[in-house]
């Protein structure tokens, strides 16, 4: 439905006629206006000099829009109450309904189909956001990349995200057909509905969404228009003004000249996965991957594996981070269900609740019963005395991991480089640049968390703890509570693709 209306026409707001619509719901442009920045589509203009405010100085928004037109999950239910067919809709998808995402993707794809020409009956009742829908382009995401194209993604940790996205999307579409099929919206709207739809739907919310202060993710109109820039380059933010509404300020310190594009940051500590895999584009001249997901899983030979996985409360890998300063940093709590079994002191039990009901799992290490997840644990570890030793084992793991996602990346490099692109083919330009660019980021930063591991490596295995630990081992003097299995990583297996993190 949504590329048909695009292509005929019903579904599109002429450029001619955004600043007429704008002024009707009361949308203020003072000091901008909408544009075109070269490369990049819609873009916010200054119509002035602006002048450069300093910390502390009141100045008037750049521009204004209405707390009304400001797209949040407490927007879409104040319309569900004059909506007789969008409300039947919502309240039918339970929780997922409930979620800004949820409902606001729901709510547009209602009001994309008050619009089609084609239904045999009109359905749903007209908004501000009738027309808002058809002013948001088409936005290809890797989600519409082709299959070719997807090919160069292979040993990056955006391949897994993207696999994993369009797995969750189907899910959510087919549980919106099937929560809906009763409704008088679905009957009338269900011949024209594609999965393409929620497709472009997810695309231009996630491309679009703020997270804004007091509301949470939301789209705001007009305001939206405003492209991404990082760092010194950014020159306006976001806001709410006394009254709710939503409100672009110039940056402290900024000059920017009349004609000049007027700039947001979608965040500075956005890695560039998520970069692409939300926005579709990385920043040219961007010198780190800065963040990227790699994924963990427990050895199937591990008898607790059921038991950790559902005790884990977390995600079941690391991120990675670049400090900056030359140095990478690690996070995750799940790796240290990988450093520690029975042999350690770790146990669990199956209890049943006070009540009778349904079974409980209660872990323990050596006797102390851990409440909190992986994370917890991590605490009792490192209250041990052989914490150095629990280290020195994450440690391994986690730059055997590193080391495996390399080897995919070396692996797999000269078939990547040698598919046709540009005109004619399957991959194009742009496609093929974006995604070398994202396999040398991955590749930096991935070469550079692994001799720093081996660094860390050195200095744990000196420590005094490990070599008397090493020693009673090795002798035969260790108790059970100390494992009498190798410090470095022995048989775990980890998973190439991660979980299904959306970066939503």
């Amino acid at each position: 439905m949504i590329e048909i209306g695009k292509a005929e026409g019903w579904l599109q707001l002429p450029a001619e006629a955004l600043l007429p619509w704008a002024s009707l719901n009361d949308i203020a442009f003072s000091s901008v206006v909408p544009g075109v920045a070269v490369g990049k589509g819609g873009a916010l203009i200054a119509r002035e000099d602006l002048p450069t405010h300093s910390d502390g100085d009141a100045q008037p928004p750049l521009m204004a829009v209405p707390k009304d037109l400001i797209l949040s999950l407490e927007r879409v239910l104040e319309h569900a109450k004059i909506d007789k067919d969008f409300r039947e809709v919502l309240s039918c998808l339970g929780d997922f309904g409930r979620t800004p995402r949820g409902a606001i993707l729901t709510f547009l794809l209602v009001q994309t189909s008050i619009s089609c020409p084609h239904l045999s009956e009109r359905v749903g009742v007209h908004s501000p956001f009738t027309d808002y829908v058809k002013s948001l382009p088409l936005e290809l995401l890797p989600t519409f990349w082709t299959a070719h194209e997807l090919h160069l993604l292979v040993g990056t940790t955006l391949a897994p995200a993207v696999t994993s996205k369009l797995t969750s999307l189907r899910r959510e579409y087919d549980h919106l057909c099937s929560s809906a099929s009763l409704t008088r919206w679905h009957r009338i709207a269900q011949p024209h509905l594609t999965f393409t739809d929620w497709l472009h739907l997810d695309a231009m919310y996630r491309s679009r969404a703020l997270d804004f202060p007091g509301i949470g993710h939301c789209m705001v109109p007009a305001l939206d228009l405003a492209n991404h820039a990082a760092g010194a380059a950014t020159n306006a933010i976001y806001d709410k003004d006394g009254d709710g509404n939503a409100v672009l300020l110039l940056r402290d310190g900024s000059k920017v000249h009349q004609g000049d594009e007027v700039t947001i940051t979608y965040g500075d500590d956005k890695g560039a996965c998520e970069m692409l895999f939300s926005y579709g584009f990385l920043e040219h001249d961007r010198e780190s991957a800065q963040t990227l997901f790699l994924s963990l899983t427990i050895p199937v030979e591990d008898v607790s594996r059921a038991a950790k996985s559902a005790f884990a409360d977390c995600a079941p890998g690391f991120m990675l981070a670049d400090s900056g300063d030359g140095e990478v940093e690690w996070s995750g709590d799940f790796i240290y269900l990988l450093c520690v079994s029975a042999d350690d002191g770790l146990n669990f039990q199956l209890a049943r609740t006070v009540d009778g009901g349904e079974e409980e799992l209660h872990a323990f290490f050596r006797g102390r019963e851990i409440e909190g997840g992986a994370a917890r644990l991590g605490a009792f570890l490192a209250e041990c005395e052989l914490w150095d030793a629990y280290r020195l084992r994450a440690t391994a793991i986690l730059q055997q991991r590193v080391f495996d996602q390399l080897q995919i990346l070396y692996s797999t490099q000269e078939d990547v480089e040698a598919v046709a692109h540009g005109e004619g083919t399957e991959v194009r330009d742009s496609v093929y640049g974006q995604a070398f660019q994202l396999r040398r980021l991955e590749f930096e930063l991935l070469e550079r968390a692994y001799e720093e591991f081996e660094r860390r490596k050195v200095e744990l295995a000196g420590s005094e703890v490990v070599v008397r630990y090493l020693a009673e081992v090795n002798g035969g003097g260790g108790s059970p509570a100390q494992s009498d299995r190798p410090v470095a990583q022995d048989g775990v297996q980890q998973e190439r693709e991660a979980d299904d993190d959306d970066f939503s």
